[in-house]
């Protein structure tokens, strides 16, 4: 594949695991947080809403790091495999399936999120707009999708698909 897929492959890998690492600190952050309302009874509302709005970034942005890090299940069966065209034939049926998964789930988060833009919706502790959570649920899964077409053209082009988080740290 070209260089440039990779470098934008990467950008967007980064671009993922800051999201997942400012979700991950605000989650901390509010859970000690509520900890010391609860345990000092100040008069503060509820800030364990932000960190249940940080599990949605963390979740599907996360998921599609796992998908790019070939970190899922199916990895586990592709390396087991003893032929080398087995492997390659999983490798492409699991680009597939990945990319239709995605894809299908993407337009969902898109639903989900335009309905929640509309109606306007809130949470009741601190009144978080609910498109937030949408929102992450739509971009991870076009951020997965989007891996999902680059494992599709390494599998179609004979690439050696990544197979472990090393070559992707890198």
């Amino acid at each position: 594949m070209a260089g440039w897929t990779a470098a934008f492959e990467k950008r967007l890998y980064s671009i993922e695991n800051f999201v997942c690492s400012i979700s991950l600190l605000v989650m901390l952050f509010t859970v000690a947080f509520g900890v010391c309302i609860r345990f000092f009874d100040l008069p503060v509302a509820n800030v364990a809403e932000w960190a249940i709005v940080a599990m949605s970034p963390l979740t599907f942005v996360g998921s599609a790091m796992c998908s790019r890090m070939q970190m899922h299940i199916s990895v586990d069966f592709i390396e087991q495999a003893r032929s080398v065209l087995l492997r390659r034939a999983a490798h492409l049926v699991v680009a597939i399936l990945m990319l239709a998964f995605s894809v299908i789930y993407a337009w969902l988060g898109w639903s989900l999120f335009d309905d929640a833009m509309l109606s306007n919706e809130r949470m009741l502790d601190m009144g978080t707009p609910l498109y937030i959570p949408a929102f992450f649920f739509f971009a991870g899964m076009v951020f997965m999708a989007m891996h999902g077409l680059f494992d599709l053209a390494r599998s179609v082009c004979f690439k050696r698909p990544l197979s472990c988080a090393a070559e992707v740290a890198q």
